[in-house]
């Protein structure tokens, strides 16, 4: 069977005729026609393109002022290619929705956009409706001289409209008008004036007001390429298709930035089919990329790691460093198992140091790194030795990374890492926990694998890094969207994709984002990261499929209907503590909820062909010694009070855990690249097979190394890891073994995550109210609430007396 994904649909302009034909760089004859298509048709002047893993076509426009629409997906090997897959997935010549647009819908009042005396071309009245395919969006652009007008809308298949919203008020471009063609390719537009040859390329941004971000990236002519204005130039994945319709003779070129014309020197040159005329229009179409049953056995490869992992697990936690927490794992002269460079695991480095007031500080162990009921002093002992959050805010982590001298960062020096005692105001930072102390975290990370490579994605807080980890980049933001009124509107404004948005549009639907506040309306994640990205999810009979609680987490996991992807959040605010990890948390309930996760897993029916993946968010002040290394930027004209996206965070902890993996094993980049969360994006969305042109999360996703070839067992283990949470003063171990522990013995505190999530949880639980009812309400709960406890009681009186949100 072929290992193919990239086709060409054919359309003759004079006729209802298609083809489809395979495409194959690497064969001696690029097009492949796959079967003669007969009795179906695309009518003559209707336009595809794809969209995610759809086709969207439409009509000219009707009598009636209207365009008839169809959403497709495609088959190559049906009898009629275009259809769509039935809830069993049977293959039907039915559409996936259809319907009519209203002319109004691209124009608004305008009958045209050319001048007083009547339009003269079918795009300036609108007879030809152009739409381009922006992967998660579609762009819909009128160009007349002088103007080059812009729309960019949502794209949604689960909608009766696939083209549900405006992403973008209608506008206009400063250089793009009539004589100019858009070229989509690989999150980029190439904006190409065959008459001169001269051409421009722009990143995509969904979340620009123009979502062609300004400025351009790169400019040039293509004239020294022998490219002429009477080419047709077929994008199909990074390469682009340079062929002469007179004489059928093409160039394959591949799309590459760093390139000095961006367009490489040709990879393939040649004659087209003969079947093909001046009439014929094509449109590159990638299906997801199937496994390759010649790799599918060989462990360490993508296909190794696609055949034997059903479900993704992510569970994301708060605010730790690496040497901080796992920086004891090992020692030096450790048997472990390397993937990547070799050497000794890159745990706590006795030479390093923060000066503070005239003293150098190691990283050393808390309670020297034992458990125990009483600190040595008398004092009651608690897994919680930050009683202060350290600071973490953009300004402050490049303050901790670059003591010496800050303006070493804008010089693109190395870091020194010297600063974290000096910016938090204390030596208490440079205390870290003990294998003994977080037997289940690093239990867990020594019986399976951890990278000592792994960054977070930028110097900075939770909201910001969280936003890394599912799309790509911060969304714009320096620091956390704090206020309850930013965090209840942020929907309302246009984003980059998220990786729920992009699975969505590539018909992968089989996700859910498990959220952990007991009061049902209160979706984190899902608020910040997934509303208003696709409609038909925001249903309120439909969300809760989506988002349910994790309770149901267990369920799934204990019943097999896990789906493909989860992502878990910790419990952010709870009467027994949250178990987030976060700096100001007693570290029991955040350890016993990792065992319960992990154990439910074990003992499940999904746990041969699950991955369950740990990492921190950010590393919440705390020091690490390992200098960051500088990154790619995810979108080019980011920058912000000087920052550039280009360095990444502070090291935290990733752990991979599979039966697929062996014990003992620490892995590394063998790229020149690090690990950071759009690691796990770049895995994902390999492992769903998702081809690189379509993901549309920025060049950081796009350079990402992947993790695939820690899945190195032949076989799956089948050992048990049994492991034994720890105990402090608050949260005793259990009388005798093998009973339940005891609940928390006394008062929790209330801490600056809890500051940071209240102003959004009294958003979800109280709509009604104003901005300034709201805030004070906020404010009301946290000057009043002694405890953990009495703000977990005072929110669920809140949720009661609104109705639940």
């Amino acid at each position: 069977m072929e290992h193919n994904y990239q086709y060409f649909i054919s359309q003759d302009t004079k006729s209802d005729n298609y083809n489809v034909y395979t495409f194959n760089p690497d064969s001696p004859s690029l097009f492949k026609k796959v079967k003669e298509i007969k009795n179906n048709m695309i009518p003559k002047g209707y336009h595809i393109l794809q969209v995610g893993n759809y086709i969207l076509q439409w009509s000219p426009l009707l009598t009636d002022n209207n365009y008839s629409y169809r959403l497709l997906e495609f088959n190559p090997d049906a009898k009629n290619p275009l259809g769509s897959y039935d809830p069993e997935g049977n293959w039907t010549e039915k559409a996936v929705q259809s319907g009519t647009w209203s002319k109004g819908k691209f124009f608004g009042s305008r009958s045209d956009f050319a001048n007083a005396d009547g339009a003269q071309k079918g795009f300036e009245s609108g007879t030809d409706l152009v739409l381009l395919s922006m992967d998660n969006f579609v762009l819909n652009w009128i160009p007349t001289e002088g103007r080059g007008t812009y729309q960019l809308f949502n794209f949604d298949h689960g909608n009766s409209d696939p083209l549900p919203a405006k992403v973008t008020p209608q506008g206009a471009w400063l250089t793009i008008e009539d004589g100019h063609q858009l070229i989509p390719i690989s999150g980029y537009v190439i904006d190409w004036v065959p008459k001169t040859g001269a051409y421009e390329i722009f990143q995509f941004d969904a979340q620009d007001k123009n979502p062609l971000s300004f400025p351009a990236v790169r400019s040039g002519n293509w004239r020294r390429l022998g490219i002429r204005s009477k080419s047709v130039l077929n994008v199909i994945g990074n390469q682009i298709l340079e062929w002469d319709p007179s004489s059928l003779k093409y160039n394959l070129r591949n799309f590459d930035l760093s390139s000095e014309n961006v367009l490489s020197d040709p990879v393939k040159s040649g004659k087209l089919p003969k079947s093909f005329t001046k009439n014929t229009v094509l449109t590159g179409i990638e299906t997801l990329i199937p496994v390759d049953a010649k790799l599918k056995d060989v462990p360490g490869t993508m296909d190794f790691f696609r055949d034997k992992i059903e479900h993704v697990v992510y569970y994301m936690i708060e605010n730790r460093s690496f040497d901080h927490v796992v920086g004891w794992l090992y020692n030096k002269n450790a048997p472990i198992k390397v993937i990547g460079p070799e050497g000794p695991y890159n745990g706590v480095d006795k030479k390093f140091t923060n000066e503070y007031q005239g003293k150098q500080i190691p990283i050393t162990k808390y309670n020297k790194g034992r458990l125990s009921m009483k600190t040595a002093d008398g004092e009651p002992f608690v897994l919680d030795l930050d009683q202060q959050d350290p600071y973490h805010d953009n300004s402050d982590v490049l303050r901790q990374m670059f003591y010496d001298d800050m303006n070493d960062y804008y010089d693109k020096k190395e870091p020194d890492m010297g600063g974290f005692a000096w910016n938090n105001g204390t030596d208490e930072v440079m205390l870290g926990y003990s294998p003994k102390q977080l037997p289940i975290l690093n239990g867990l990370a020594e019986n399976f694998a951890i990278s000592d490579d792994w960054f977070c994605s930028m110097p900075g807080g939770t909201d910001v890094n969280r936003a890394f980890s599912v799309t790509g980049s911060s969304l714009g933001q320096l620091n956390n969207f704090q206020n309850g009124v930013e965090y209840t509107d942020w929907f309302n404004y246009p984003h980059r994709p998220s990786i729920w948005k992009v699975l969505w549009s590539n018909g992968i639907q089989d996700f859910k984002i498990y959220n952990a506040v007991e009061w049902i309306n209160c979706k984190f994640t899902y608020n910040l990261f997934l509303k208003g990205q696709i409609p038909s999810i925001d249903d309120p009979f439909v969300i809760g499929d989506y988002a349910p609680q994790l309770n149901q987490f267990y369920d799934d996991v204990k019943y097999d209907t896990l789906p493909k992807f989860s992502f878990l959040e910790p419990k952010w605010v709870a009467s027994n503590g949250s178990t987030s990890y976060h700096p100001g948390n007693d570290l029991i309930p955040g350890e016993r909820t990792l065992n319960d996760i992990f154990n439910a897993l074990q003992d499940s029916p999904v746990w041969e062909k699950t991955l369950f993946i740990i990492t921190f968010d950010e590393h919440g002040g705390l020091p690490d010694h390992v200098k960051p290394p500088y990154a790619t930027k995810p979108w080019a004209n980011d920058s912000i009070e000087g920052f550039d996206f280009d360095i990444m965070g502070v090291r935290i902890p990733t752990i991979l855990i599979s039966p697929w993996i062996s014990k003992n094993t620490v892995f590394r980049s063998d790229t020149g690249t690090s690990y950071d969360a759009t690691s796990f994006l770049a895995s994902l969305l390999h492992w769903c097979g998702i081809p690189k042109s379509r993901w549309g999360m920025g060049e950081r996703t796009n350079d990402a190394p992947t993790f695939e070839n820690v899945i190195l067992e032949k076989k799956p283990r089948t050992d048990k890891v049994e492991l034994t949470p720890p105990w402090d003063s608050k949260f005793p171990p259990p009388a005798e073994e093998g009973e339940e522990p005891p609940a928390v013995n006394g008062d929790l505190p209330v801490h600056g995550l809890h500051e940071l999530v209240l102003p959004r949880m009294v958003a979800d639980m109280a709509p009604q109210l104003s901005h300034n009812e709201r805030e004070k309400v906020t404010n009301d709960l946290l000057s009043n609430s002694r405890t953990l406890q009495d703000l977990h009681k005072r929110l669920g009186d809140l949720h009661a007396k609104h109705n639940g949100c």
